[in-house]
């Protein structure tokens, strides 16, 4: 799990006005168990974000490193978002560190604004049969040894 969260970037899934999903990705930063995404006004799951602040968000194991293409490594989490009105110095550094303060500095002059993804929930697939539930307990991700859920025959 921990190399996964180790990804600069993460693919989120937010409701349109339509309710409907839409995909995207965001360059990202954690501090504990909390994720934050920098993201501009341009982009729909901004607004998206702002109207419903529920998410999905997902790591994903890259194919080239994948023993098996139908059984990459997966991290996902279901999020209620926060749009950070005022955020900590110790954000911005984090996000200078992970993604190049360079870029960052034009960033912040730009329409970018910092949401927090508060995680809820969320589920770690290992490979073939190898799923398991993420609870929070304590400002910890902890992982349910007991729920892996394994294929079946038809």
């Amino acid at each position: 799990m921990e190399k996964l969260l180790e990804q600069k970037s993460l693919m989120i899934s937010s409701l349109n006005h339509q309710l409907l999903p839409e995909i995207s990705y965001a360059p990202f930063i954690r501090d504990g168990i909390d994720l934050y995404i920098y993201i501009s006004k341009a982009a729909a799951h901004y607004h998206h974000l702002l109207m419903n602040p529920n998410c999905s968000v997902m790591l994903i194991e890259d194919e080239k490193d994948a023993k098996n293409i139908f059984a990459r490594e997966r991290l996902s989490f279901n999020c209620k978002v926060d749009l950070m009105k005022e955020v900590e110095e110790d954000i911005f550094k984090k996000f200078d560190a992970s993604h190049g303060a360079s870029i960052m500095s034009i960033l912040k002059k730009l329409d970018f604004d910092i949401f927090k993804l508060n995680i809820q929930s969320g589920r770690l697939v290992k490979g073939f049969g190898k799923a398991y539930d993420i609870t929070i307990c304590d400002d910890q991700l902890i992982i349910s040894e007991g729920s892996v859920m394994g294929h079946k025959m038809k």
